[in-house]
């Protein structure tokens, strides 16, 4: 019993930080329009823009996985395995465990993080050397 609520306690905590997309989303972004509109075009303003992609890419997939994981329980986890491996054509994603699933959301989250830190830290960075 406890096992169990441990596992949705988990598994709520998981699907809340996934939602944070939203803000990652808005934080990536307002470097990318300060870019766009006022940094003249050279090297730095290319990394920004790229950047911004990254993090755009990472919340697209930080949704897909917050979805997945607020509809799917222990019990047809087989079952979506199959179809997420139909989908996107890839024979692993028949055979990860839910563990193994969390994990690669919870690196996907990690990395769409430092992906917004470096774009504030470019933004910084293009702050100083415009002024």
């Amino acid at each position: 019993m406890a096992e169990n609520r441990d596992d949705l306690t988990r598994a709520a905590l998981l699907t809340h930080s996934l939602a944070s997309w939203k803000f990652f989303l808005l934080l990536g972004m307002l470097p990318l329009l300060w870019a766009v509109t006022v940094l003249p075009a050279g090297w730095l303003q290319i990394i920004v823009v790229i950047n911004a992609g990254y993090i755009a890419f990472g919340c697209w997939r930080l949704w897909l996985d917050e979805g997945y994981f607020r509809i799917l329980n222990q019990d047809c986890h087989a079952a979506a395995g199959e179809t997420l491996a139909f989908i996107w054509q890839r024979e692993r994603l028949s055979t990860l465990t839910p563990t193994e699933r969390e994990q690669g959301a919870r690196r996907q989250l990690h990395l769409t993080m430092k992906a917004t830190m470096l774009a504030w830290a470019l933004w910084l960075l293009a702050l100083i050397i415009t002024l």
